[in-house]
């Protein structure tokens, strides 16, 4: 198989649909291919609580998010607060029992004939992910210590700032790229 087809993936965040701040949830386990789930569309998310629900809009200005991996079921649980939302099965990945990477993202689309938005207020901070930590080993936490930015487009329209001693990652940009 393609090493692609092995990236596994759970997302959970706010974006935006029909103009309005949603919260989301997706997994992947082919590597963008042909499995993804966004929301409850499909087979993936398990919702075991109706506190906030995938799809629904969303109008508070912090959404706090933990996503594990339970040492009991092997099931990635996802939290709101410190409250249970649901889990992703374990048996829909095929390479996330030993997972060696976390990203923490912000993601812009737009039609490649439309200018692309803001990200965030348009401040290269003006989002963050804050209390960023990595549950380690039986529950230890720790801040991520490396940290290496991907941009796909130059610096000018979209950057992020990782702050160790914190662990807060800053993002944003005034976008506005447009396919020429």
């Amino acid at each position: 198989k393609n090493a692609k087809n092995y990236i596994n993936t759970v997302q959970a965040g706010w974006h935006v649909s029909n103009g309005f701040f949603c919260f989301f949830v997706f997994c992947d386990s082919d590597g963008y291919q042909k499995t993804g789930c966004l929301n409850l569309l499909c087979h993936g998310f398990v919702q075991t609580s109706t506190r906030i629900t995938p799809g629904q809009i969303y109008t508070l200005d912090v959404l706090s998010l933990s996503i594990y991996r339970d040492r009991f079921t092997s099931n990635w649980r996802l939290y709101n607060d410190r409250k249970p939302v649901g889990y992703w099965p374990k048996e829909i990945f095929n390479n996330m029992a030993d997972c060696s990477q976390v990203q923490m993202v912000g993601i812009v689309y737009s039609p490649f004939d439309e200018p692309s938005p803001l990200m965030g207020n348009g401040a290269l901070d003006g989002a963050k992910l804050a209390n960023v930590l990595l549950l380690v080993g039986q529950g230890n936490n720790r801040k991520p210590e490396n940290f290496v930015e991907y941009n796909d487009l130059r610096k000018n329209y979209y950057g992020a700032i990782y702050s160790v001693e914190n662990g807060v990652l800053f993002y944003g940009g005034l976008g506005d790229w447009k396919k020429t």
